[in-house]
Order: structure tokens, then C-alpha cells, then sequence
């Protein structure tokens, strides 16, 4: 048992599936390095940070609502369906990302003055995350 836990995970980190926690560059680390910053300067920054993932986030997606006009080939209705499903799966991702940032990344990161509020870190990540899969999709 312990050989084939450790050869799926030998096996997720190889093919680049290793969760995002686990990985180096993650978009709250690059904004806000705490090992450079105090805990107060941490906590500004990341909340900073999270209100700018925020807005970036919402203008990529108002992006690929607005991209769905110009695909040739589909009818009125059929654009006005994929906005509404697009804003719907939007809603439904925010509701994940709330739930897994503010109810299990405290489990997960624990919290510490050092560390600030993993939390918002989370937020920052999934934000960046769902971004750059938007905007690869929604080119």
C-alpha cells in the first residue's frame, strides 16, 4: 500500500498534476514574499494582491462573455445560451473557490502570524489559476 501511495504521488508530481500548494510559484508567493516582508506588510500586501486577482479575474471574464460575439457560426440564441452558461459555471466556480479558500486552506496551511492568512493566499492562487484557464480557452 505505502509503495503504490508513493508511486501515484512520484507519478501526480512527474505529470505536473501536483497540487498547487505543493508547487513552488504560486501567484500569492510571487506578489508578496514573506520572507521578505513582515506580517503586518504580508497581510497589506496580500490583500492588495487578492483585490487586484479579483479584477483581473472579472475583466477576463467579462472578456470571454464579450468573445462569444464574434464566433461566427452559431445563431442569437445560442450565443445568448453560452453567455448564460458561462456566467453560470462563473458562479458556481466562485462558490467552490469560497468554499475551498475560506474553509479548508486554514486546515490545510495552518495559521501563523508569519504565514498571514492563508486564505487570501488561496484566493490569490485559484484567482491566477482560473484566470489562465479562461484566457487560454477564451483566446
Amino acid at each position: 500500500m505505502r509503495i503504490s501511495i508513493a508511486l501515484f504521488a512520484l507519478t501526480i508530481s512527474w505529470l505536473g498534476l501536483a497540487p498547487a500548494y505543493a508547487q513552488d510559484a504560486r501567484a500569492s508567493a510571487a506578489a508578496c514574499d514573506s520572507r521578505k516582508i513582515g506580517a503586518r506588510e504580508l497581510s497589506e500586501c496580500l490583500k492588495a494582491a487578492s483585490d487586484k486577482s479579483d479584477h483581473e479575474l472579472a475583466a477576463i471574464v467579462d472578456a470571454a462573455i464579450k468573445s462569444i460575439e464574434g464566433r461566427s457560426g452559431l445563431s442569437n440564441a445560442q450565443k445568448t445560451r453560452w453567455r448564460r452558461l458561462l456566467n453560470d459555471a462563473e458562479s458556481q466556480w466562485l462558490t467552490w473557490r469560497d468554499a475551498e479558500c475560506q474553509d479548508l486552506a486554514p486546515f490545510e496551511a495552518g495559521m501563523s502570524a508569519k504565514g498571514a492568512d492563508p486564505r487570501i493566499a488561496c484566493m490569490i492562487d485559484q484567482n491566477a489559476r482560473r484566470a489562465a484557464e479562461l484566457s487560454a480557452r477564451y483566446k
